[in-house]
């Protein structure tokens, strides 16, 4: 891999590692719809134009119904999912929980279309899986009581991801990666955009005041940051990466986000990063690499 490519990775995991941190300080402010809604608006009125400026807009054509179920699936319910976790998880644990994507991937594609599972690839599902648990029951940062369900849902958030692929693979064959992404996108912000508008803010503290003047303006930067640059702007880096080094390649970055997404954790909102949390990152690392293995060899 050359220089400027694993700088372009590294820098991709860091932006994508960084959007954990900005789901933390938006959503107890501004609540999931409106992030999951500002999210997805502002990458689409990055993408959409850059799409329709290379002349692949055309390809949207008959493609409403299944680039609206693709956008239900990789947009809507994560989004709002992972916006819904990150009012009261850690950024740190919500990125290593979402790291669990590619496992979810695997058993996904064994399910739904019969890719083959043999002894290797189901060893790395069972050794994925087991560090999610891990994770979560050793946590001295979850309560079960309490965060069981945000637990559930940034899981739940990661398996549509891996829904979405399989269904974009078989579904969108033939748009490019760029132009299947930014129409996704647009349908989503045509999903989410209204409701999230008519609810309002939705503070999670009660003594906050349910308006838009009584939002601070951290969670409007955060907004504004998860939408232009850890959404719009690492789309276009991670399909620019994609062109240059192949899509096998450029998925490792899968590895390296929640390693940043505890770094700007502990760094910007004094979380603590606990061995619990190492080790269940290497096990899912593990366990990711082994059952992607066929695919990324």
């Amino acid at each position: 891999m050359k220089p400027r490519d694993l700088f372009d990775m590294l820098l991709l995991a860091a932006i994508w590692g960084a959007s954990f941190l900005f789901l933390r300080i938006a959503s107890p402010a501004l609540g999931p719809a409106m992030v999951a809604a500002g999210r997805v608006t502002g990458a689409a009125l990055l993408l959409v134009p850059w799409v329709v400026m290379r002349g692949q807009a055309g390809a949207w054509h008959g493609k409403v119904w299944p680039l609206g179920v693709t956008a239900m699936l990789a947009c809507v319910l994560p989004f709002l999912g992972l916006s819904q976790a990150a009012r009261s998880l850690p950024a740190g644990l919500l990125s290593i929980l979402n790291a669990s994507t590619p496992i979810w991937g695997a058993l996904v594609g064994w399910l739904w279309v019969r890719e083959p599972l043999p002894p290797l690839r189901l060893l790395g599902l069972g050794i994925g899986f087991g560090g999610v648990i891990w994770l979560i029951s050793h946590s001295a940062q979850v309560s079960l009581h309490g965060d069981g369900v945000a637990c559930a849902l940034a899981l739940g958030s990661a398996l549509m991801y891996a829904v979405a692929m399989h269904y974009n693979k078989h579904k969108l064959q033939g748009m490019s990666a760029l132009g299947s992404s930014a129409g996704t996108l647009g349908m989503a912000a045509l999903m989410l955009a209204f409701p999230a508008l008519a609810l309002g803010p939705q503070p999670m503290h009660a003594a906050t005041e349910a308006r838009w003047q009584a939002v601070p303006a951290s969670a409007w930067l955060s907004l504004l940051a998860l939408a232009l640059v850890c959404t719009g702007w690492a789309y276009l880096l991670f399909y620019r990466l994609i062109d240059r080094i192949g899509p096998s390649q450029a998925m490792t970055v899968t590895f390296l986000i929640p390693a940043f997404g505890m770094l700007w954790s502990a760094l910007f909102l004094d979380e603590t990063i606990t061995l619990p949390m190492l080790m269940s990152t290497a096990a899912i690392a593990a366990g990711t690499w082994l059952s992607n293995r066929a695919a990324w060899a």
